[in-house]
């Protein structure tokens, strides 16, 4: 098998993607249909991009399946794929930022690091979807992560999960944000299996964290004594891990937007004051791009 890129679009290029529920929907369908072979993906607005593990005379057939299984959770229709070989490991490295770079390309809103379409979470040990564990390192295994942190924006050093001290500034509600994201359950925890692991994960964490079981149990959407049956059942070892690195990805995106924006304020006060000093002398402002 080779690494094989796939694109699919809506031919109208409406966005196939409007609601956080289909998109997190949409990663659970990609697990189930070409799990075990997913190098790189991104699901932006209009389009999908797919690095797989593939055979050759399969890529039509792998085409067509995911075609078929996503055509429930995409809002809009999806053309036929544009398959195209990746030329060697230049290639396949070009790809990874390529692909971690997307929603800075369409000018999406969300933090590339953050953004449920990018793989980024999947590399960072920060969200758990059955089936869509990446395989990069068995195609690149010189790739370092610190190329992909810089790829969205952060500071190169590794990452670390929060610790139990650190979950007792949390609170319940951005433990539900967190766990619910790094399960790739929907925004809205339902019956479903990531829902269920979500909720777990809320009150062993919370628990750990010291938070009050009527908190809990408000930000579950349950009552305190179904909060408490909750917190007596196992939570899933690799969701809770995922879910400490996500609260320290969502900080680490946090302090890289605030990095970003006092940068751009010292620039412009520079430039004020470069400005002023060309008045003074008579000379024209310089001009601003």
């Amino acid at each position: 098998m080779e690494p094989v890129h796939f694109t699919f679009a809506s031919p109208t290029r409406h966005a196939l993607f409007p609601e956080e529920a289909r998109r997190r929907e949409a990663l659970h369908v990609l697990g189930r249909v070409v799990g075990g072979s997913v190098l790189l993906f991104a699901l932006v607005d209009d389009h999908i991009h797919l690095v797989l593990l593939c055979d050759r005379d399969a890529t039509g057939a792998r085409a067509r399946a995911v075609l078929l299984a996503l055509r429930t959770s995409v809002a809009a229709g999806l053309g036929p794929a544009h398959v195209s070989e990746v030329r060697g490991r230049a290639h396949l490295e070009w790809l990874v930022r390529y692909l971690l770079t997307q929603p800075a390309h369409h000018g999406l809103s969300e933090h590339a690091a953050l953004t449920t379409g990018s793989c980024f979470p999947e590399l960072v040990g920060a969200r758990v979807v059955p089936g869509l564990s990446l395989r990069l390192s068995a195609s690149l295994p010189r790739f370092r992560l610190r190329e992909a942190y810089s790829a969205v924006g952060l500071a190169p050093e590794p990452l670390v999960p929060v610790q139990d001290a650190e979950l007792r500034v949390v609170g319940a509600r951005a433990l539900v944000t967190a766990a619910s994201a790094a399960a790739g359950a929907p925004p809205l925890l339902g019956r479903d299996l990531p829902s269920v692991d979500t909720r777990r994960v809320v009150a062993s964490l919370g628990q750990v964290a010291g938070i009050h079981l009527e908190e809990l149990a408000h930000a579950l959407g349950v009552t305190p004594d179904a909060a408490r049956r909750i917190a007596q059942r196992p939570a899933p070892v690799e969701l809770v891990k995922a879910t400490r690195m996500r609260l320290a990805l969502e900080a680490a995106a946090t302090a890289a937007g605030v990095a970003a924006a006092n940068a751009a304020v010292a620039r412009a006060k520079t430039q004020t004051r470069a400005d002023a000093a060309q008045a003074s002398l008579g000379a024209p402002p310089s001009a601003k791009p």
